[in-house]
């Protein structure tokens, strides 16, 4: 299947005539408030003076005069936004302690003490964020699908009238379990709740199976019990008299549970369907009064939630503090968990939204990118068979050492230590050698920006990057993200426009994420696309419950007939139909390839089992440039691929030891001059998770940057890495508008599919 023979599926499109192919379906990322937000804590005037100030051409107390003015409308500006009620209503979903300081900033005439800097510095990093990225959480960080279309114009984008079209607000699915669990106290509600195998754990006959133990050998009577443990609520099994009384029933199925063999809870899955799923469970209890009681506790829950949907900006606080109650009061537990980490789904609610925009992307805007795609895409294959042959010379050396037969949990388990801890792993290696290969492509050397000609830039990956098939089945898809920076839709079709490649995420489909498929108007279309691609079954791992970054959010969201999950771990919720435990699949080589043998017959490369693990080693190895104090802007074609950047430490910026506002300006305008940075940047830290946007002529920006590097310092030491990027697309070419014409950042996510599948696939 190429684009070139013609044989282009119904959801694919060419991308150019570079054989690769272009889902028609795709993400539009934006930030959820305006651009021109950014420049509200700027300052052009004041840069000029303190520039001088530091070459001695204007006396200090002329520069004082200015920055006094300066913090002056700095602080004026604060009052202003703290008071605008879309900026509390999202701070609220995120952090609703945060109210105090805005009441104390939108209050205004307060001296200029510590407590109001402070405030002034945490208000800047949420505003900045929520005007300057395009992420995806709540109103701030909308989604939106688009469509690719052949014969549309470059671009098409037709704002509505709302600023969202959706908006849905979910409970965590730890959260329902929480309250599942509750429920469970009662004996008369728990009888109707599921009984199964924990889904890592495998029953043959008498015995059973858990991962890196002997089995273990049940009684007759016991592996009957255990037999009939198949998902039916314990009240049938007990009721199927395999024992004395159905207490006795009861009984032994909780010694499984003790025992680590059985799940005996709501079985809830890690999902957004979650609260559906609990409430097909209490609508199934057949004691009338035990339904009631359940239903309940859920039903207050829901209707708590439901209050905090329909909150406005004002009344949101209250309706989140009238929920956290309730759930305290239905549960006896804390409405908040993992606290201090990141994407780890701490509260019980989130919400998400779709915008109120229709975008069309035609193929006349991605052949401008084609080319230059070709070459990075083709690095990603590279980079996939690479990895999947560095992974899976390892593994074979382990597996070479084990008796056999060599189940795959006892192998799962004993690669992760080889394969992804320690100073010496095969990613790292690979990962290496990728970065130098692009090194010699971009022929390095020069100090200002580089520009390689697409045609060059494709003879050179032939040779750096030769490979011709993907490394295993599910890395045949990548998402790029593209920024597109005009000052309108109609330069963009008038061919003024600038493209900016954000991230490639290789091996990775944003189609199958809960997060995105919940909102498109047809999920099944999409699972039909994935099933075109990669073929009709997923081979997925269903990981522990306390496995890092793990939301319902987050995890897949199209489901087939014929998926298999692996069962590697105690996880809840599983889905029976689909669930293997990886203690009843083996491993074995298969005509030089090792392969994963379900107890149905069927086979898979091992490989896509490590599919998950080996997607987020792609993320970190798709580096196409190592670190260094300056890197310059770096093009093929019309397509940048690396933003200008620069590096630098903590102790070097000079910062974290002055004192005084007037000072640390003064410290942020030397360090710009002596790294040559542009006035407005992102900032990484190497102790923070994301990058933050910095307008390096503004008296606050100098003040919460300070503040960023103290805090490093303190966690990291003094040689905590600072890295510096270029704004690029900026903010004057926000193309996407709402119904004012106000213009937001953006970017497009792109789903494309290798032309070549993988060789093997599945056995």
């Amino acid at each position: 299947m190429t684009a070139r023979d013609g044989e282009v599926p119904r959801h694919l499109v060419g991308l150019g005539d570079t054989g690769w192919l272009v889902w028609r379906d795709g993400l539009l990322r934006s930030a959820g408030f305006p651009a021109a937000g950014l420049d509200r804590f700027a300052d052009p005037d004041l840069a000029p003076v303190a520039d001088a100030a530091i070459a001695g051409t204007v006396a200090d107390d002329v520069f004082a005069k200015a920055f006094a003015d300066a913090v002056e409308r700095a602080a004026a500006a604060a009052t202003e936004t703290a008071a605008d009620p879309l900026l509390r209503e999202a701070v609220t979903w995120q952090n609703p302690s945060v109210l105090v300081s805005l009441d104390g900033l939108a209050a205004g005439g307060a001296r200029r003490n510590v407590r109001r800097r402070d405030r002034e510095k945490a208000l800047l990093r949420y505003w900045q964020r929520y005007c300057g990225k395009s992420e995806t959480i709540g109103f701030f960080g909308p989604v939106s699908w688009l469509r690719v279309e052949d014969d549309a114009p470059a671009l098409r984008a037709e704002p509505g009238e709302r600023a969202l079209r959706g908006r849905r607000v979910f409970f965590e699915a730890w959260a329902m379990a929480a309250l599942a669990e509750r429920l469970a106290g009662d004996a008369g509600v728990r009888r109707w709740w599921p009984v199964r195998p924990r889904p890592h754990v495998s029953v043959e006959g008498q015995r059973v199976v858990v991962p890196l133990m002997p089995a273990t050998t049940l009684s007759t009577v016991e592996a009957a019990v255990l037999a009939l443990c198949d998902g039916r609520p314990a009240r049938e099994v007990a009721d199927a008299g395999l024992l004395r009384t159905p207490e006795d029933t009861y009984l032994l199925l909780e010694r499984f549970v003790e025992k680590g063999v059985l799940h005996w809870d709501a079985g809830l899955p890690l999902s957004p369907r979650a609260e559906d799923v609990l409430a097909e469970r209490i609508a199934a209890i057949g004691d009338a009064e035990a339904r009631a009681r359940a239903a309940e506790p859920f039903a207050r829950l829901r209707a708590a939630r439901d209050r905090v949907a329909d909150a406005d900006a004002d009344g949101l606080a209250e309706a989140l503090r009238l929920l956290d109650a309730e759930f305290v009061a239905v549960t006896g537990v804390e409405p908040r968990r993992r606290s201090g980490m990141a994407y780890a789904g701490r509260t019980l609610v989130y919400e998400d939204t779709l915008r109120d925009v229709d975008v069309v992307v035609g193929a006349a805007l991605l052949d401008r990118v084609a080319g230059p795609l070709d070459v990075v895409l083709r690095a990603a294959r590279w980079l996939t068979a690479e990895l999947g042959a560095a992974i899976g010379a390892a593994v074979r050396e382990l597996y070479a050492e084990q008796p056999r037969p060599v189940r795959l949990s006892d192998l799962w388990t004993m690669s992760q230590g080889l394969l992804f801890t320690g100073d010496d792993q095969p990613a790292d290696r690979v990962a290496a050698e990728f970065t130098r290969r692009w090194a010699v492509l971009f022929g390095l050397g020069a100090e200002g920006p580089v520009a390689v000609d697409t045609a060059d830039a494709l003879a050179r990956a032939a040779e750096l990057f030769p490979a011709t098939a993907p490394g295993w089945p599910s890395a045949r898809v990548h998402s790029p993200d593209i920024q597109v920076g005009a000052v309108d839709v109609d330069a963009v079709n008038r061919g003024e426009c600038q493209f900016v490649l954000g991230e490639l995420h290789p091996a990775s489909t944003p189609v199958d994420s809960a997060l995105f498929s919940v909102w498109h108007p047809d999920p099944a279309a999409l699972r039909a696309g994935l099933d075109a691609d990669l073929g009709p079954a997923r081979l997925r791992v269903l990981y522990p419950a306390d496995f890092p970054r793990q939301t319902g959010r987050t995890r897949h969201g199209l489901d087939g007939p014929l998926d298999r999950e692996l069962g590697i771990g105690d996880t809840e919720g599983a889905d029976l139909a689909r669930t293997v435990p990886a203690t009843a699949c083996l491993v074995e080589d298969v005509a030089g390839e090792l392969v994963v043998r379900l107890p149905d017959g069927s086979a898979w490369p091992l490989l896509e089992a490590f599919h998950d693990l080996l997607s987020a080693k792609l993320m970190d190895s798709f580096k196409l440039l190592a670190p260094a104090a300056h890197t310059p802007r770096i093009s093929i074609g019309e397509l940048v691929v690396a933003r200008e950047t620069w590096r630098t430490t903590v102790a070097e910026t000079g910062l974290t030891s002055v004192t005084g506002e007037p000072e640390r300006y003064l410290a942020l305008r030397r360090l710009k001059a002596r790294l040559g940075l542009p006035e407005r940047v992102f900032v990484k830290i190497g102790t923070e998770t994301k990058p933050c946007y910095l307008d390096l002529t503004g008296p606050l920006h100098a003040q919460v940057f300070a503040s960023m590097l103290r805090t490093a310092q303190a966690e990291g030491g003094p040689d905590v890495t600072v890295v510096f990027t270029e704004l690029l697309p900026v903010l004057e070419q926000s193309w996407l508008t709402d119904a004012e014409g106000r213009g937001y950042v953006s970017e497009l996510r792109l789903q494309i599919t290798d032309p070549v599948p993988y060789p093997g696939g599945a056995v």
